[in-house]
Order: C-alpha cells, then structure tokens, then sequence
C-alpha cells in the first residue's frame, strides 16, 4: 500500500485573495490625501466648498438611487405577491371544478343504484307476500364506493346522513327476507313487516332521489348553512315500519 500523503494546505494568492484588501487601503489613503493636497495646492477656499458640494451630492445620488432601488424591489414583492395570489385562485378552481366533477360522478351512480333500488321495492310491496323466497336485486355498491369521497368533498351532511340511513334499511329488508326464507319461521306473519317497511322505503327513495339528481346538477362542494338538517329518513325511527303493522292482523292470520 502506498504511504498515506500529508494533506496539503490552502494557500492564499495574491492576485485573486489579497489584492482586494489593498486596493482597499489605497483608495482610503488616496480619500485622505486627495483634498489635503489639493487644498495645500490650490487653497481651502476653492478646495473645502467643492468637497462639501461634491460630497451632498454624491450622498444625495445615492440616496436617490438607494430609494428607486427599494421602490423596485416594493414592486417587484407585489407582483411576486399578486401572482402566487393568481396561482392559489386558480389552484382552489380547479380544485373546485376536480371536486363538482367528482361529486357529479359519484351521485350519477349513486342514481341508477336508487333506480334499482325502487324498481326492486315496487316488486316487494306488489309480490313478496305470495312467496316464501323472495330476493329482489338490492345493490349497495355505488353508496359504498362513494360515500368516504362525498364525505370528504360534500357540504349538505343531511343528505349523506340520509342515505347512509337509507342504506342501512336496505341491509336490514335484506336481513327480513333472508329470515323469512328460514326454516320454522311463519312466512305469513313476517310478510306484513317486510311489506310495512318496504312501503316505507319506497316513500323514502323517490325523495332521495330527486335529491340526489339535484346534486348531479349542482352538487353542494361548498359551506351551506341552511342544509345541515336530514331531509327524510333522519327525523324518523325505524321501528315506524314496525308500528304501521296491524298486531291483531298478525295473531290472527297466525
């Protein structure tokens, strides 16, 4: 292995590190001896009033120049400030529209699902009583794809309080019918229950969704204080579908 090499030092040169310092030096002695010699030469009275003038208007030059060079720089800082004030208004536009399109997208779904839904309660409250397994097409899968980004993006809470609502009494005339299709369970007496609450959703899902269809066309992405209350299924316990069914019709078609 070679021997390891001392490092070298850093060493000053003249020419590009030193020079600086006495030019420096020179032009305050030249300062100095400048209007000494020339008031030795010419006399103080020419020589101190043409310094003193020289000098206020060297002094005022500069301050002329030193303030135009601020007002540049005031000016510049204003530009610089109105343009990131541009960019910041177009950034929130466009992430504005981003977020209109998005609600638009995730609405119109949420639409044709309603739509299916309604044609699938329609069938329940005109044919579920006639047959012990009866499972029409109840899909949930727009509202779950699409309910955490509305959450975020959408102001009218009402409305995503609703169809969260909603979507839960889909789960639970879902849970009714399979328990209807089980062995040992009186089809008869439970029918009247689906068919109170399916009746009831019926009535729910034709206002939700001209709702949903007034989103579509302009979706509330922004503060509205006057739609922060449910619009149908909040103000209303589910055990109302329970309380519509006759008892005594039950006991006694039981």
């Amino acid at each position: 292995m070679e021997a390891e090499r001392e490092p070298v030092q850093p060493q000053l040169d003249f020419w590009f590190d030193r020079w600086p310092l006495g030019l420096l030096v020179v032009v305050v002695a030249a300062s100095i001896l400048t209007p000494v010699l020339s008031a030795v030469f010419y006399g103080g009275v020419q020589t101190w009033p043409s310094m003193a003038t020289g000098f206020a208007g060297t002094a005022l030059a500069f301050l002329i120049a030193l303030a135009w060079d601020r007002r540049q720089r005031a000016l510049a800082e204003l530009e610089e400030a109105a343009a990131e004030r541009r960019r910041q208004e177009a950034a929130q536009t466009a992430e504005q529209e981003r977020r209109e399109v998005e609600a638009r997208r995730r609405f119109s779904a949420i639409a044709l699902e309603l739509e299916r839904i309604q044609s699938s309660l329609q069938r329940t409250v005109q044919e579920q009583q006639a047959y012990r397994y009866f499972f029409p097409d109840l899909p949930s899968g727009s509202w779950q794809a699409g309910s955490g980004p509305l959450g975020v993006i959408l102001s009218n809470y009402g409305l995503m309080a609703d169809l969260s609502t909603f979507y839960g009494h889909v789960d639970e005339l879902q849970w009714r019918l399979r328990f209807k299709a089980q062995a040992g369970v009186d089809d008869g007496a439970v029918s009247p229950i689906i068919d109170a609450l399916a009746q009831q959703m019926l009535g729910d899902v034709a206002t939700l969704l001209a709702h949903v269809r007034r989103q579509i066309a302009s979706p509330d992405v922004r503060p509205v204080s006057d739609e922060s209350g449910g619009l149908v299924v909040a103000r209303r316990q589910l055990t109302g579908a329970i309380r519509a069914v006759d008892l005594q019709q039950i006991e006694s078609s039981g």
